[in-house]
């Protein structure tokens, strides 16, 4: 039998299909362009097509994530916070915290020896501290997010960024700008705005390693270097695809509960 596990995100739509043994058979991202019944339809059109299973040999759905409730099947509408903790355990079982950024939230989960989630902390209220961050700016600077990384890991200055609102902050940016700024040196000081806030959230909770970093932000080599310069900490980054983690985590708890 198979299972089937999908985060359904305000930006993207992650989706996991899992054997009974475990075994991740298929995985795929898309963007959820703001229509999540669409999205879920997709992403399992997707699944069963690049694994070859037949949907009457899912023995078990499980949805998470924002659109979480528009998954167009019989499903069971799965918590993020668990299903996140779920699939950090299972990729990283040696891990004590999870720090996630998605596109639309950031938060900070404890775990005990177990797997089961102790206490959190979560951002959901201002995009500064989300992967929205980092998309409003690249789009006022018109610098492609992919290439982000690179740019501030190579900048040899730091404009400093004291905005700690997304929508202040795209204007001090544009003000850099017009000063005549390098590009990356501004994109240098947002990396550090946005390593800065997150590191404060997660210092409200009393973090222990292994720390695990999930979501789509984890890929961002230089946004992982500043978390660590701050936290005086070695993280660990979801491997192979940091965007997954709520997927296999749904996946797996649907299977659990079947």
């Amino acid at each position: 039998m198979y299972y089937i596990g999908c985060d359904i995100g305000t930006g993207y739509t992650k989706g996991v299909l899992l054997s009974e043994d475990g075994k991740i058979m298929a995985s795929s991202i898309i963007p959820t362009n703001a229509d999540p019944r669409s999205a879920g339809k997709v992403i399992v059109e997707e699944l069963v097509e690049k694994s070859d299973v037949k949907k009457e040999d899912v023995a078990g759905w499980g949805s998470t994530g924002w659109g979480r409730a528009y998954l167009p099947m019989d499903h069971k509408d799965l918590s993020l916070i668990n299903c996140i903790a779920k699939g950090a355990n299972f990729l990283h079982p040696s891990c004590r915290t999870i720090i996630d950024i998605g596109a639309q939230h950031s938060m900070v989960i404890l775990l005990d020896e177990k797997g089961q989630v102790l206490e959190f902390r979560q951002n959901d209220r201002c995009a500064a501290g989300s992967g929205r961050f980092i998309e409003v700016i690249s789009e006022a600077l018109q610098v492609n997010i992919e290439e982000i990384s690179s740019l501030v890991l190579n900048a040899k200055e730091k404009v400093n960024i004291t905005s700690q609102c997304a929508v202040f902050a795209e204007s001090e940016v544009i003000a850099h700008v017009n000063e005549g700024k390098p590009v990356d040196a501004i994109l240098a000081g947002i990396i550090e705005s946005l390593g800065r806030s997150l590191v404060a959230m997660a210092k409200r909770l009393l973090i222990e390693e292994d720390i695990f970093v999930s979501g789509g932000m984890a890929k961002n080599r230089a946004l992982i270097e500043v978390m660590q310069e701050h936290l005086e900490e070695k993280l660990n980054p979801a491997e192979p695809e940091p965007q997954l983690v709520g997927a296999i985590g749904a996946a797996l708890l649907v299977k659990e509960k079947s």
